[in-house]
């Protein structure tokens, strides 16, 4: 037997915790929860795992399955078990690994995905349909919605995008939750004998008859959904919620796919469980329970409520597995300052209070820093970000090279602030992700000429390309052209003025001419008479 400290010490890794060393020896054959902190080492930790269980000879490298919620956590904990298992193989106590022989690990969509090609035949379905990109999803809903015969939706006040918007959003909840159409209708049925109910003192509850009315609509919006996931079945496509939904669907119903995959996956790792689905708990369950499974999250960085996800996952693990579960803790954080944890532990607080698994206070590792915790408040988001520029510009000065720095904001809409202020200090400023990319007065221009010829209603976007770089129109020339346009309000093409009930007509259906827009705009900035 060779243990973690052993292992470590041949690959000159860093000792493990205690805390660790039980996770890592946990028995192979048994069921395990492991709540893991924030920074507390957790993809370190299953590594050595995986090491420990290969060079002890319980499982070849290739039995071994990690899944995770991004590409990037897979890329990292697959990368660092392959780096260590070569160098294991290197000194002998890995004598079967190699390329060839790796543990599987991905996302928990691309391990549904995989299953569902490698088994879409027995739902008759196509191996190779293809995932749909946004905008191809976006334009097959859009033409399910507007060539539907559902004649409810003839009497609904709504716009075709925002009806497009609801029916995916609602579809892809729906796979996401595991909830059929049978499900919906009872939950509609049920919630309509509200109006049944005797009135109180005061009467009716109008807001009561509002929500009545409001979910009464899903009985007829998940006959969209259904038409939808028709659409994508007859052109063999599919969505990402769509993969575990399929993925479940083959595992219910055959049941010697469960044995195969338990077969080939003897040792399973989970990371991130308090984020998985209802869809994605549920498959797991159907194919690893009573199975030797690893479980790692943390109840308290729960992040996908929105999408069907709960903490409450991790303490459901203990029923859902069906064995004797045993529970392990990592809890020293290695990548934060004592006094941010200190501030951390006091604002997590509250969270302690909720049902559920234990979860302990981090504890700073042995290197963590002991700089200062500075904290401002001020009273407008302008003062807060100059006041943190001046902070970061500071900071910056007294260091020779100036190192990398990062401001996490918690709404996009606060970046322009920030962006601005740092810019006035002279520091030099990168935005990730698109929001910064939609700043762009460039990119700002093309997104405003993209809304303009899709929507009629893109007022403020047409004033800005009139006035702006390219035309340069001025107060003036806006102002002439909003007289133009309430000119030709009423006139056909050739300037001829329609007949007075055609004119009423069209003001009653909302027709204007296209560069109608202008009038509002210039009437809005007060550049016309009216």
């Amino acid at each position: 037997m060779h243990s973690a400290r052993d292992i470590a010490a041949i690959l000159e890794l860093p000792e493990p915790t205690a805390e660790q060393l039980l996770v890592i020896e946990a028995p192979a054959e048994g069921t395990a929860r492991v709540i893991a902190g924030a920074g507390s080492g957790k993809t370190e930790t299953m590594a050595l795992r995986v090491l420990w269980l290969v060079a002890n000879n319980y499982v070849e490298p290739d039995a071994v399955l990690g899944l995770t919620f991004t590409r990037k956590a897979a890329g990292e904990l697959s990368g660092r078990i392959q780096s260590r298992l070569r160098a294991l193989h290197e000194r002998g106590l890995a004598p079967g690994t190699d390329e060839f022989h790796t543990p599987s690990v991905s996302t928990y969509n691309s391990f549904a995905a995989g299953l569902y090609r490698d088994h879409a035949v027995l739902l008759g379905r196509d191996p190779d349909a293809r995932v749909l990109s946004e905008a191809s999803a976006w334009s097959l809903a859009t033409s399910v919605v507007t060539n539907s015969a559902l004649p409810e939706l003839s009497s609904w006040d709504i716009t075709v995008p925002t009806l497009v918007r609801t029916v995916r959003t609602l579809g892809s909840r729906v796979q996401e939750n595991s909830i059929a159409s049978g499900d919906m209708e009872a939950f509609v049925g049920e919630f309509q004998r509200l109006l049944d109910l005797p009135h109180g003192g005061s009467g009716a509850y109008k807001t009561v008859d509002e929500w009545v009315q409001r979910i009464g609509s899903l009985t007829v919006l998940m006959s969209l959904v259904e038409e939808f996931q028709e659409a994508k079945r007859l052109r063999g496509v599919l969505e990402f919620s769509d993969q575990i939904a399929l993925a479940l669907q083959i595992v219910e119903g055959f049941p010697h796919v469960c044995e195969q995959v338990r077969a080939r996956h003897r040792v399973v790792l989970l990371d991130e469980y308090q984020d998985t689905s209802v869809a994605q708990t549920t498959l797991l369950r159907a194919l690893f329970g009573a199975h030797p499974v690893m479980a790692v999250g943390d109840p308290h960085q729960a992040i996908y409520g929105w999408r069907g996800a709960s903490s409450s996952n991790l303490a459901d693990f203990v029923t859902d597995f069906g064995q004797a579960i045993a529970t392990y803790s990592l809890s020293t954080s290695w990548r934060n300052g004592a006094r941010i944890l200190d501030a951390a532990t006091v604002l997590a607080s509250p969270l302690r209070e909720l049902p559920g698994p234990e979860v302990e206070t981090l504890k700073p590792s042995p290197q963590a820093s002991e700089h200062p915790l500075e904290v401002v408040f001020e009273e407008t988001l302008a003062e807060e970000a100059a006041a943190v520029a001046s902070w970061l510009a500071d900071r910056l000065a007294e260091a020779p090279t100036p190192p990398s720095a990062a401001i996490i904001v918690r709404a996009r809409a606060h970046q322009r602030a920030y962006v601005e202020a740092l810019s006035e200090r002279g520091v030099p400023v990168h935005v990730l992700g698109i929001g910064g990319l939609l700043d762009d007065p460039a990119i700002a221009d093309i997104v405003c000429t993209l809304r303009i010829l899709a929507h009629t209603s893109a007022e403020t976007e047409l004033v800005r390309l009139l006035a702006g770089a390219k035309w340069r129109l001025g107060v003036a020339d806006l102002h002439a052209l909003a007289g133009s346009v309430r000119w030709l309000q009423g006139r056909d093409q050739h300037g001829v003025a329609l007949p007075e009930d055609v004119q009423a007509e069209t003001a009653t259906l909302g027709v204007r001419p296209r560069c109608s827009r202008a009038v509002r705009c210039a009437e809005l900035y007060g550049w016309g008479s009216g």
